[in-house]
């Protein structure tokens, strides 16, 4: 391993570039808002209401989906994807800043403990996400696309530690059929194979496909970052919960970037829901709520209509734009869309100019 890369955010925001789309995932591991149901993201052998841990059948049967490592291999020409916890935030804020001044798209993917679907309390949330990353569970990658070729490197060594894995699992009540009434060793076994063997193959991706310095440090100093103007204090997720941690570090990083010149679609997932009850809002600024399986497609669309407005000189500036989704817009219903508008936001030859009144004159 080599030197590390110092990645100063002052640095990144001086760049003139800007992304397309960013496409953002709050991974709760199940669809939580709609009542705690098996998803892809689910791991294996976890309890949820459509797939209880009970007697006959011990939690998912199934694995957990890797989806943002395959995205670096769709042909894009520039992209941003990464890991992110709750429990690291300078590496949050600094990947979000860098996937917004990054060309293209972005894909951003954080863990985020669910007191009410993980079943523990609210206060241990931050310990829980601490564990996932430390123990090799969630590691924190990232993969730079530019002009079509991608490179792996990540934030804290890839390596698996069993006994904070098992700390994991006992950590949260999603896993206590596991350990009681008896030590189900043979499912507890698979479920640290797969973790592993995870782990394993993001190694060989950052051996074959990985930066000359794979090593990335985001220099942030957390206390002169401007406030975020995005998201308002008041909103209706549960106490402890992942996202809503997650979400202010999302708009803390996007207002060192934007400003308030910025656009949030967001997917029909617990945020949504807990930002915009009855007639109120959470959100400072704009925000519109799409579903499941589109909410991807109108954020490209959205960003698509002001790139072409710029280009026939409607508009002077063009908004950032990012996208929220939890599992269904990511994993399972959306999943076409979300990976077709990446495509589409990270094209070789995006269509921008050939809107232009005069173009065919």
């Amino acid at each position: 391993m080599g030197a590390a890369n110092i990645i100063d955010i002052n640095d990144l925001l001086k760049r003139e570039e800007m992304h397309t789309v960013l496409y953002f995932n709050y991974d709760n591991e199940a669809f939580m808002n709609t009542g705690i149901q098996e998803s892809g993201s689910t791991p294996f052998a976890c309890s949820t209401t459509t797939g209880p841990g009970g007697e006959e059948i011990k939690g998912k049967i199934g694995v957990k989906q890797d989806i943002l490592n395959p995205f670096g291999f769709l042909g894009t020409k520039s992209s941003f994807l990464a890991t992110t916890s709750i429990a690291y935030p300078k590496d949050f804020i600094g990947k979000v800043i860098e996937a917004m001044k990054t060309p293209g798209g972005g894909f951003i993917q954080c863990l985020a403990p669910c007191p009410r679907g993980w079943r523990h309390q609210g206060f241990e949330s931050h310990k829980i996400a601490k564990l996932a990353t430390d123990s090799g569970y969630w590691p924190l990658i990232t993969v730079r696309i530019k002009d079509g070729i991608p490179k792996w490197s990540y934030s804290r060594p890839l390596k698996f530690k069993r006994d904070k894995f098992m700390d994991f699992l006992k950590s949260m009540g999603k896993y206590k059929h596991l350990f009681k009434p008896k030590f189900e060793e043979l499912l507890i076994n698979e479920v640290i194979n797969q973790a592993e063997a995870r782990l394993v193959n993001m190694q060989k991706l950052v051996d074959n496909f990985g930066a000359e310095n794979p090593m990335d440090v985001y220099k942030v100093n957390l206390k002169e970052l401007k406030p975020q103007t995005h998201v308002a204090p008041g909103y209706g997720l549960c106490p402890g919960c992942g996202a809503g941690t997650a979400l202010h570090m999302l708009a803390s990083g996007a207002t060192q970037v934007a400003g308030n010149n910025i656009l949030y679609v967001n997917n029909t997932c617990c945020v949504e829901v807990a930002t915009s009850k009855d007639e109120l809002t959470s959100w400072k600024v704009s925000w519109m709520h799409h579903l499941f399986e589109s909410g991807a497609t109108v954020a490209d669309a959205l960003a698509t209509s002001y790139r072409i407005q710029k280009y026939k000189g409607i508009v002077d500036k063009v908004p950032y734009c990012i996208h929220i989704a939890g599992d269904g817009s990511t994993y399972d219903i959306g999943y076409q869309f979300l990976k077709s508008a990446l495509v589409r936001s990270s094209s070789f030859d995006i269509q921008n100019k050939y809107c232009k009144d005069n173009y065919c004159e």
